[in-house]
């Protein structure tokens, strides 16, 4: 399987992606075709997903974000009435779960602000973890951790932060780890 960058790389580099020995014994025929058919198709139907998963427009936010993280897609469209009506991306969704924590007024809200500043300090001073690639959503005492950290352990010392913080009633930890080879700096 391809991925939505393999088209440019291809017409950026005129190469095509190569399988390990092991994989290539395992893909059927029509897995195979299917391959060829993406990475040297000439056309946008050649080259398209066809099962394209879709939400509807009032699809609550914490459900696209668990869509894209089980199915390991950076998008997905928005329809109304069976018609395209946008695109939320990985970025839009965290802008978007941000913002509701942000801007909720109900009677947890002050308690869930009090949480995440706590967890914020305790991620960057007691665990002396970089919070600049993390986003720390608190509502109703779930703890949703988001963003990149630099390693596994780095990753574990923020859920293990998290379960300890005065408050948090459960976590979803959906950080991801940095390359090695990525500098961020």
């Amino acid at each position: 399987m391809h991925d939505k960058g393999h088209l440019m790389r291809r017409a950026a580099n005129d190469t095509e992606a190569r399988h390990s020995w092991w994989l290539e014994v395992i893909l059927s025929t029509h897995e195979k075709a299917a391959d060829y058919i993406k990475s040297h198709g000439r056309t946008a139907g050649d080259v398209m997903t066809r099962d394209v998963l879709t939400v509807k427009a009032d699809t609550p936010l914490s459900e696209i974000a668990g869509l894209l993280k089980r199915h390991y897609i950076k998008r997905v469209p928005i329809t109304r009435d069976g018609r395209l009506v946008g695109i939320v991306s990985r970025a839009n969704l965290l802008h978007g779960l941000a913002a509701k924590g942000a801007e909720s007024a109900g009677p947890s809200a002050a308690g869930d602000k009090a949480i995440r500043e706590k967890l914020l300090h305790e991620l960057s001073k007691e665990a002396d973890l970089d919070t600049v690639l993390m986003n720390v959503i608190v509502n109703d005492g779930v703890v949703q951790l988001w963003g990149l950290v630099g390693s596994g352990t780095e990753k574990k010392g923020a859920q293990i932060t998290a379960e300890n913080t005065p408050g948090v009633k459960a976590l979803e930890n959906h950080l991801g780890q940095i390359p090695r080879w990525v500098s961020v700096y």
